[in-house]
């Protein structure tokens, strides 16, 4: 039977050891929160730019500098992918949906533009700016010669719903404004268009039929939705159907961008947060054993005045579990306040060039672009796991330790010490 004023009086008279062991717990605890916390972060934040556009993936295949700069161009790291490529990659396992767009470059002698063309209905790209209209409409499946501009692109121009502009030698009529900055600046542009529109005005474009066979089904940018556990397998897959020219990026790609730091943090968090519960497991043993052998005479004299083996382990149990569930609660307090304040910090991804490709030799063509995202602390199963087991490991470790040393005491000992 466990003596409450015993047990209270062991907690607050060896206030040194008490807090040893308080503070310990505490340690761990608050450590397997922020990495545990930090990592889940991590991992949102690498996924957040393809998030943005409703994609866990997108495809691109490198192509050839354009011979010259004028009238409707391919980007220099943009080639056409073909229909018979788009299905043969639809068809793989794990893919959800597959959404094309065609990116292109139109040099006049007006100026130049990025246009983009998409169908107004998929469910990833371009169609996500449905909910960033700020003015005027959304293009619809049965528009013909009909745009979308960005917000701030046309401000600069003096352009607004109702106004013309030609894209590829033709006319088209500007029916709303939107703000790209909802979707990471990822396969952004000046102007938007229907998807088979643009497919006629490169397939019909006489500078990309130099270089490039471009059919008026083709695209040359993907957005897949695919299982997230099998993004990296079917990035492998695509690059096997499409070569080694093509450039498959997943929230991995995002991971080498910012660095090793975050690659190791990322990746190395469980193999960290067992460590630092083994070690705690060996330094809760090994106090658990000192408190035995510093109580050398109390513990005889509790046997010598009626106490079992059970009852004497069940007090050392109610100890060593007071100072454990102390130490978790403090633990994970401490743990959520740095959580709290990491969760204001953000990092920025960077957006690699050929997702946004502008004109190098154009003003900001060089210009890094960035996503910036903050960290996420959210809490989960893989949190609240070692929180619940992570208490009675190591009072069954403690109270494992001192039972050995417990068995080998002799009531006899007590009298070394009279």
């Amino acid at each position: 039977m466990i003596n409450g004023q015993y047990l209270i009086s062991e907690l607050t008279g060896r206030g040194r050891r008490s807090a040893v062991n308080i503070g310990l717990v505490a340690l761990v605890t608050c450590v397997l929160v922020c990495i545990t916390l930090l990592a889940g972060a991590l991992e949102r934040a690498f996924q957040a730019p393809l998030n943005d556009i409703g994609a866990n993936m997108t495809v691109q295949m490198a192509g050839d500098v354009p011979e010259q700069m004028a009238g409707p161009v391919l980007p220099c790291s943009v080639a056409p992918i073909s229909a018979e490529q788009s299905n043969s990659i639809s068809s793989l396992p794990g893919i959800q949906s597959i959404s094309q767009a065609v990116l292109f470059w139109d040099f006049s002698d007006d100026g130049f533009q990025i246009v983009v063309g998409f169908r107004p209905t998929d469910r990833a790209g371009p169609a996500l700016l449905r909910g960033s209209v700020t003015e005027g409409r959304m293009l619809a499946d049965n528009d013909t010669s009909m745009a979308l501009a960005e917000i701030t692109w046309a401000e600069k121009a003096g352009l607004g719903p109702g106004d013309r502009v030609n894209i590829g030698g033709r006319p088209f009529t500007i029916i709303g404004l939107v703000d790209t900055s909802t979707i990471s600046r990822i396969g952004t542009a000046h102007l938007y268009i229907p998807l088979a529109e643009a497919q006629v005005i490169i397939a019909s474009a006489p500078g990309i039929a130099k270089i490039h066979t471009f059919g008026p089904r083709d695209s040359n940018l993907l957005f897949i939705q695919a299982d997230r556990d099998k993004t990296e397998d079917i990035a492998g897959q695509i690059k096997q159907l499409l070569g080694d020219k093509t450039s498959v990026s997943t929230p991995d790609s995002f991971k080498q961008l910012l660095g090793s730091l975050f690659t190791l943090t990322q990746r190395f968090s469980g193999m960290i947060s067992g460590m630092v519960f083994l070690l705690a497991l060996l330094l809760i043993g090994r106090n658990a054993a000192a408190a035995v052998r510093e109580r050398v005479k109390e513990i005889g004299t509790m046997k010598a005045v009626g106490w079992t083996g059970r009852d004497i382990r069940l007090q050392l149990l109610a100890e060593n579990c007071m100072y454990i569930v102390i130490g978790t609660l403090l633990g994970l307090i401490l743990g959520g306040l740095a959580a709290w304040g990491l969760s204001f910090v953000s990092i920025a991804i960077p957006i690699p060039w050929d997702m946004a490709p502008t004109p190098h030799f154009l003003p900001g063509g060089e210009e890094q672009l960035f996503r910036d995202v903050r960290l996420l602390m959210e809490p989960g199963l893989q949190l609240f796991l070692p929180a619940f087991f992570m208490p009675i490991l190591l009072g069954l470790a403690a109270v494992w330790s001192a039972s050995r040393h417990i068995t080998r005491l002799q009531t006899s000992e007590v009298l070394r010490y009279e």
